[in-house]
């Protein structure tokens, strides 16, 4: 966890959806393409991006949440839901369409292949890693903001994102290291019953 080491803990690497924004493709495209299945990832190309990034985005709700308590994934699963539905709601109202990484995997079987190694590492959200580095910013206004900007276009609110993003961004304004909340301690601060997952 040293700036400017990356690890790589599996093998492929892993896999991207790319074109151009907010439609489109064109040249360059397939030339990054190429250069990046050439280093071993999974790459499709598609000239309608924005829904694998809605759904990348929905994927990535519970960053914040991993940095804020520092828990297992299955202790903050409620918590994860109340922050994806309130997005899906947000994105239903909008009449966004995503992609889900369900649907993804079903469309492109290619990702679903057996891994030819893995290293057997723990794996923590980039949003933890910049706490625990003590940076003084995380990625939160570009992942729950989004949400919380959404639904102020609308009209709207998005109270558990806002939250998630205010708590995050002060733990890293005060250099807070991950874990300032448990589950439960953070389940009641955004409202929502915390049932824990067996």
């Amino acid at each position: 966890m040293n700036d400017g080491e990356v690890i790589a803990h599996r093998d492929p690497p892993g896999w991207f959806v790319i074109g151009r924004y907010p439609e489109g493709s064109d040249e360059l495209v397939d030339i990054v393409a190429a250069n990046l299945r050439t280093a071993g990832f999974f790459v499709k190309v598609s000239s309608d991006v924005m829904p694998y990034k809605w759904g990348k985005l929905m994927e990535n709700m519970g960053n914040a949440i991993d940095a804020i308590t520092n828990a297992k994934r299955d202790d903050v699963i409620p918590i994860v839901r109340a922050s994806q539905k309130e997005f899906q709601e947000i994105l239903t109202q909008a009449g966004i369409h995503l992609v889900s990484q369900e649907e993804l995997a079903r469309d492109w079987p290619e990702i679903r292949t057996p891994l030819r190694g893995r290293l057997e590492i723990e794996q923590r959200s980039s949003t933890w890693q910049s706490l625990a580095r003590h940076q003084g910013s995380v990625e939160t206004e570009f992942l729950n903001g989004e949400v919380v900007r959404l639904a102020r276009r609308l009209g709207k609110q998005a109270p558990i994102n806002e939250m998630l993003l205010r708590i995050s961004q002060e733990m890293a304004a005060n250099r807070e290291p991950p874990g300032k909340y448990t589950p439960v301690q953070l389940s009641k601060l955004l409202g929502i019953n915390h049932i824990e997952h067996k």
